[in-house]
């Protein structure tokens, strides 16, 4: 049984694959860098070990 997907329509699923991958996980990763940032900033501005605690979790 074939699905007849030309190979022009497999091109465009591997792209859309591909770039949706590219679009998330870059954006989380620089997201969890400044998160991670503000929690190490707060724990040396207030020394509370909640954000060192969140920081290292």
């Amino acid at each position: 049984m074939s699905l007849g997907l030309t190979a022009l329509e497999l091109a465009r699923i591997q792209f859309a694959f591909t770039v949706s991958f590219h679009i998330i996980f870059p954006a989380t990763s620089i997201g969890l860098a400044c998160f991670l940032a503000v929690l190490e900033w707060k724990w040396l501005r207030t020394q509370n070990p909640i954000y060192k605690d969140l920081f290292k979790y």
